[in-house]
């Protein structure tokens, strides 16, 4: 079934040739060309087609016959839609002719009456509508002219007033900015001119960096020594401090005897310059840190961790406390007291900063002489810090002990008319700067003694701090100035070390041994000194003879002389000698035994030692 309003599209190109040309171009193109057309052949291939299209047309009959009632609606459907379309536009060509015909009754109503819809010209009417109104302007328009002139003139003047007033703000604005720009980059440049290395921040290329740590430091502190410079709102530079830098904080040194604070160091302002500031903080807090990891370690060593306290307990009296606190400006509104331990709270303080620089200079220092990659894998080991401080006050208070101890000595024996010397040396510290400070306080310097007891005996005793926390003495016998005589105590009570002074074996280690070897090395250079002055006190006489311990002048029968003897007392917290000598004579026709005790201070013999031995021997007349 053919419909008459079949919408169909064009039907496409034949796929046979087009024309004489284009058939030679598809012959020529198969094998053969021309040359392989048979005449027999060409008639089966039309044979063929032409079986094969009635074939065709038998099954599109039959397709169509099953698609008949689909297509049937597909038709009504384009028929309805097509009838709107044309209703539509007619009414719309119906309004567009009302319109132009009510437009042209104004200037040709008998032409216009002829299109016109009779209905609207009931309503509307004629003439009603005109195009031309603009160009024949009426009265009222023409009175209106000049006013809207001056209305136009004034949205003008109004414009420009805003755009002028926009330009002026702007000017500001921007000279507002040149201002503050000129001053963030002033301080930018003051801050790299002081030394801060200044640069674009590597996360943020539009923003400057400032680098105010340490490249040695841990890594959990080397990571936080770079903040961005932000501009704050009145132009200068403000720091966007990271967790560690953010609040202003510094280690502090609290010396205390019980619980009375007796010493402490000074806590500075916050400085005005903020990148050194933060500087200050981040150092403060490495050697906090610093200091809480070698206390672990010093736990054996009278050191105690608390929550905010590192606590070193020197003696039974004396406690050293380090802590880090918040610096505020309403702390420095009171000026605080003066105490008597506030200069060696502030030398403990700046040793540690001395140490904490010389770790880092170590580092770094280990650092190139590094030859294999991932040789020190793993966390760095805790710095020493508290541990020579420790090393060198114990080292300094046994060095007070021994001229303490030295010093009573010689008062002993010049009460006893002998004249007794003590001479203390120390090597200086070989260069001034910090580097130098450093090794000074890591190996303590050694001191040295000369102790001259008689005219025949000197002693040389060299002390020297070591590790753990003491200090170890050699004792080296001299021969005194002006003496040709050798030390007896070569023979009569030699030290440790005389036999062999390389030998750390024999070495004293703690002034209790050293103070007991003098005590006992004092009676018999005595002994040996009286030993050469006997022809002074009993002329004539030979028998005088030293005891078998070598501390006593006896005769023959050992029943009768003269002994040596020196005793340590505690004197309070010191250890003071005391000389003891002993004679047993005759006094008259009865033996007589008495004892001489001389002092340092106090009550004591104020007699000499010379005649007291003279008056002993004196008396006796050996046989």
């Amino acid at each position: 079934m053919v419909s008459p309003l079949a919408l169909k599209p064009a039907p496409p190109p034949s796929r046979g040739p087009q024309s004489v040309a284009d058939f030679i171009l598809r012959v020529n193109a198969e094998p053969g060309g021309f040359r392989a057309l048979n005449q027999d052949e060409l008639r089966k291939q039309i044979e063929a087609r032409r079986n094969k299209g009635e074939t065709d047309v038998e099954m599109a009959d039959a397709e169509d016959d099953e698609d008949e009632p689909s297509k049937t609606s597909e038709i009504l459907a384009a028929r309805e839609e097509l009838m709107r379309n044309i209703n539509a536009a007619q009414k719309t060509a119906a309004t567009t002719l009302d319109f132009i015909s009510l437009l042209l009754s104004k200037e040709a109503p008998v032409q216009a009456a002829g299109t016109l819809n009779p209905d609207l010209r009931n309503i509307v009417g004629i003439g009603t509508l005109g195009a031309t109104v603009l160009h024949a302007p009426t009265a009222l328009t023409q009175s209106r002219v000049p006013d809207s002139k001056m209305v136009a003139i004034g949205m003008r003047l109004q414009a420009v007033t805003k755009a002028a007033d926009s330009l002026e703000s702007a000017a500001k604005r921007l000279e507002a900015e040149i201002n503050l720009e000129t001053a963030y980059w002033n301080e930018v440049r003051a801050a790299s001119e002081r030394g801060w290395s200044v640069f674009r921040h590597p996360e943020e290329p539009n923003t400057m960096a400032v680098k105010f740590g340490f490249s040695n430091a841990a890594p959990d502190f080397k990571t936080n020594s770079i903040v961005p410079m932000r501009r704050a709102d009145d132009g200068s530079v403000r720091l966007e401090h990271g967790r560690m830098t953010e609040i202003s904080k510094r280690l502090q040194v609290t010396v205390l005897q019980g619980d009375k604070v007796v010493g402490q160091s000074r806590l500075p302002r916050p400085l005005e310059d903020n990148v050194k500031e933060a500087r200050d903080t981040v150092f403060a807090q490495e050697l906090w840190h610093e200091l809480n990891r070698e206390g672990r370690e010093l736990q054996a060593h009278d050191v105690r961790l608390r929550k905010d306290t590192v606590i070193y307990t020197e003696d039974a009296s004396k406690t050293i406390a380090f802590q880090l606190v918040t610096l505020d400006d309403n702390d420095f509104s009171n000026v605080p007291e003066s105490r008597p331990y506030d200069s060696e709270a502030e030398r403990i303080h700046l040793t540690l900063n001395i140490l904490l620089v010389n770790a880092h200079r170590k580092n770094e220092l280990r650092r190139s002489a590094q030859s294999v990659p991932g040789a020190n894998k793993g966390p760095p080991p805790a710095y020493e810090l508290l541990c020579p401080i420790i090393i060198d006050r114990q080292h300094d208070r046994t060095i007070k002990r021994c001229i303490n101890f030295f010093g009573a000595l010689c008062q002993v024996l010049r009460r006893a008319g002998l004249g007794a010397s003590v001479r203390m040396t120390e090597p200086p510290i070989a260069g001034d700067s910090t580097q130098s400070l450093a090794s000074s306080l890591l190996n303590p310097p050694g001191a040295e003694f000369d102790l001259n007891l008689t005219s025949t005996t000197a002693l040389r005793i060299v002390a020297k701090a070591s590790r753990p926390f003491g200090t170890r003495f050699q004792v080296f016998l001299l021969q005194p100035d002006g003496s040709n005589v050798s030390n007896p105590l070569a023979l009569a009570y030699p030290p440790a070390s005389h036999a062999d002074p390389n030998s750390h074996d024999n070495l004293y280690d703690n002034s209790n041994k050293l103070f007991q070897y003098i005590c006992n090395a004092l009676p018999r250079a005595l002994a040996w000194h009286f030993k050469g002055l006997v022809s002074n006190f009993s002329p004539g006489s030979s028998n005088w003879a030293i005891d078998a311990f070598n501390k006593a002048l006896v005769d023959g029968t050992a029943e009768f002389g003269v002994r040596f003897d020196c005793i340590l007392v505690a004197d309070g917290e010191k250890v003071v000698p005391e000389l003891h000598v002993t004679g047993d004579y005759l006094e008259g026709s009865k033996k007589a035994h008495r004892e001489w005790i001389w002092r340092a201070q106090g009550e004591g013999e104020v007699t000499s030692l010379e005649s007291t031995v003279g008056q002993v021997l004196g008396a006796l007349n050996p046989t």
